[in-house]
């Protein structure tokens, strides 16, 4: 904009409008048809702020996008909105608050708000708030504000700008106006414009119009200082990261991808690439789509320039790099536990080849059955197979085919043994009153086991010399019978008790013979 006479904008003439209509109004016997005329007006001045405060939204937006593209140039009048941006906050809800002490000094009902009031036609209190209560302190403090909101905007706009200037200067105004017959001779102070011998309903439409000029003339210079800014300026419309590979691992025979573009592109202008050695095409989105041939293992770097041109055509030259590493394809099976299955056990396999998920892999099992359970696979060898091998070969899907990762053999081996006891002993010295508590005989596994694997004692017999004579008393269960009580009672201190016959079943459902237990009475 440039300097010389300044007309009267649109929003002026709208405002002076709206103030010759009010005071029109006024000058009638005030009906509850006028009271609500002042409230329409209000609702019309509130649904003009929302527009414009999205209009505001927009401009701190496009500051935010311009300073990622040049934050240098950028950043100071970045700043500057900022300022303006926080000071016409400030105002804005000093003003709604000042609506709120009056609304609820006239209508005390937390349940109705500005919209819905009791007492709009209520002449007093607002000239009691703003003029009389604390010798007008509150007048003085709204002028204040809106003062030092002013010359914070003109100092953020060009002089030579003489029209934005006096545009800003009228719309917030605090002064004086001229006497309006030649019966007054005095002006009229700012206060009693906006406050005195008006209803309520009139001082909140005159409040939310210096509201709505708040807004107003915030966008007015925010707008002044982006079109500042945007001279000689690169021109976007997309932001995106400058280098975005599929991945920085790549398995032999697969091929590196990586998306090339700059900070910010236009759709409008596409930068041009140049990779020695490679051939990279610009899509309509602006980017650049690299593919190297994986062919060598190891790390591979590669590097050029993306060229673009800046507001006044010339290409400028923007150095990229990147490196990567190539992988042998190669397989990661783990057992959970040990390096062998357990016939009729479930035995915990976790599989995996770096670089490619999960759902690419073909895992398959010899001489055993599996399923898969979150990152690891179940595997049960077939009966029968104890003493054979199985073998996991994995397959994994590298660009639609599916290739042979790597293979791994673990030996099958039939269940281990547990022992039996009593009293969790199989063998020493044992006090005579402890056997008698007993209720059974039970197998365990030993400490080195990892599984947890569960045998259960099927029957058993109790055997000792009593009188000369060998005596067995059996039991088809793992449960101490009354009769193998009464044999154990009679037993002395050092008389040997045999515990044989014993057969356990597992897993696998075979009854399994088990060593005897020799104990010695305590």
């Amino acid at each position: 904009m440039s300097g010389g006479n300044c007309p009267e904008t649109p929003r002026q003439k709208m405002i002076g409008m709206m103030y010759l209509f009010l005071t029109a109004m006024l000058a009638l016997n005030v009906s509850g048809e006028l009271l609500n005329a002042f409230k329409l007006v209000d609702e019309s001045i509130q649904e003009s702020i929302k527009t414009t405060d999205s209009k505001n939204a927009d401009l701190m937006g496009r500051f935010t996008a311009a300073e990622a593209v040049n934050p240098g140039k950028v950043r100071p009048a970045r700043e500057k909105a900022d300022q303006i941006r926080n000071a016409a906050n400030g105002l804005f809800e000093h003003i709604d608050s000042l609506k709120w002490m009056m609304k609820n000094t006239v209508d005390p009902n937390p349940e109705t708000d500005l919209t819905n009031y009791l007492g709009s036609d209520n002449q007093d209190v607002a000239a009691q708030i703003m003029i009389t209560e604390k010798g007008g302190e509150r007048s003085k403090e709204l002028k204040g504000m809106i003062n030092s909101y002013k010359e914070l905007l003109i100092s953020f706009v060009d002089a030579k700008d003489t029209m934005l200037v006096n545009t800003i200067t009228n719309s917030l105004s605090t002064d004086p106006i001229e006497p309006s017959s030649a019966s007054q001779t005095k002006k009229v102070p700012w206060e009693s414009q906006k406050f005195e011998h008006l209803p309520l309903s009139a001082s909140f439409a005159l409040l939310s119009s210096i509201q709505s000029n708040v807004r107003n003339m915030q966008a007015d210079v925010m707008a002044g200082l982006l079109t500042g800014i945007d001279e000689n300026t690169y021109k976007f419309n997309k932001i995106r990261s400058v280098v975005k590979p599929s991945s920085s691992m790549v398995l032999k025979g697969d091929k590196y991808s990586v998306e090339l573009f700059i900070a910010a592109t236009d759709e409008f202008q596409k930068p041009r690439f140049d990779i020695p050695g490679y051939s990279v095409n610009s899509n309509d989105e602006g980017i650049g789509i690299l593919e190297i041939p994986a062919n060598r293992v190891g790390k591979q770097k590669w590097e050029g320039r993306i060229w673009y041109k800046d507001p006044n055509g010339k290409e400028i030259p923007y150095d990229i790099e990147h490196e990567f590493e190539v992988m042998q394809p190669n397989a990661v099976i783990s057992p959970t536990k040990m390096n062998v299955f357990y016939e009729a056990l479930q035995n915990p396999v976790e599989v995996s080849v770096p670089g490619v998920s999960s759902s690419q892999l073909d895992v398959r099992f010899s001489n055993a059955n599996a399923r898969k359970r979150g990152n690891e696979y179940i595997v049960t060898p077939k009966p029968g197979t104890a003493g054979k091998k199985s073998i996991i070969t994995v397959y994994a899907d590298i660009n639609g085919t599916n290739q042979r990762i790597g293979s791994k053999e673990f030996r099958i081996k039939p269940l281990p043994l547990p022992y039996a006891s009593i009293a969790g002993k199989n063998d020493g010295k044992v006090k005579k009153n402890l056997l008698l508590a007993q209720s059974g005989i039970f197998a365990e596994m030993g400490e080195d086991f990892d599984f947890e694997l569960e045998y259960k004692v099927t029957q058993f017999s109790i055997a000792r010399n009593r009188q000369g004579f060998f005596v067995s008393l059996p039991s088809n269960s793992n449960k101490i019978t009354e009769e193998q009580k009464e044999l154990i009672k009679g037993a002395s201190k050092g008389d040997r008790i045999t515990i044989e016959d014993i057969k356990a079943v597992g897993p696998d459902k075979r009854n399994k013979k088990l060593a005897s237990i020799v104990i010695t009475v305590d």
